[in-house]
């Protein structure tokens, strides 16, 4: 699972592929136990990234929130690279920010997931069909620059928090393809809000291709 977050939040998001048992699609926001958090800490204070989280053995479904009693707990190793920094660390599920099988029926409009704070927005590649890609970024929201579906500007725009994914429509402006780069200027389309907003992306923090092999 790669780690991400930035403060006292902390995310985890599962590195599926399209072949069991890794044929989710998930993404949590959780709470490290105390020996995580501070290595964790330590590690970011010397400008350390690129963290991950190998679990224990566990069927992924569990972590599913429509699941009849869903984990909200496990352990593994927290790692920079090959070099584990904290055994045993305890994960404890704070929310099921995202959750989909690979194998399930694919929206065939939505692009991206949304989620975090206006602050500190994340957008993921929506995985959907194969061959695809695992992308996660970090983007913040243009000024003045939110319209509703028609084009119209915004005299009160919305507050841009969203504690779980929020499906979204990214489209071009300064895009540069499906793939989204430091940098670019995206616009998306937040359909069941009702309105567009650029976005700028800061920094990518995954990107890895998947296939059906």
């Amino acid at each position: 699972m790669t780690v991400f977050g930035s403060g006292t939040v902390c995310y985890l998001a599962h590195r599926p592929a399209f072949r069991a048992p890794h044929d989710f699609q998930i993404l949590l926001e959780v709470a490290l136990d105390e020996r995580g958090t501070r290595a964790l800490a330590d590690d970011r204070a010397f400008g350390r990234d690129a963290h991950t989280f190998l679990p224990e053995l566990f069927t992924l479904s569990e972590l599913d929130p429509r699941a009849a009693r869903p984990r909200t707990r496990f352990r593994g190793t927290l790692m920079r690279g090959g070099l584990p920094i904290a055994c045993e660390v305890e994960a404890r599920v704070r929310t099921v920010v995202y959750f989909a099988a690979l194998d399930a029926p694919p929206d065939p409009v939505a692009t991206h997931l949304c989620f975090g704070q206006a602050g500190r927005l994340y957008l993921a590649h929506r995985i959907a069909r194969r061959p695809s890609f695992d992308q996660i970024v970090t983007a913040r929201p243009v000024p003045g620059t939110a319209t509703d579906l028609t084009g119209e500007p915004l005299t009160d725009p919305p507050a841009l928090e969203f504690a779980r994914a929020e499906s979204i429509i990214v489209g071009q402006r300064s895009f540069a393809g499906n793939r989204l780069r430091a940098g670019e200027i995206a616009v998306a389309a937040f359909p069941s809000d009702g309105f567009l907003v650029e976005l700028a992306v800061d920094r990518q923090i995954r990107l890895a291709a998947i296939d059906s092999i």
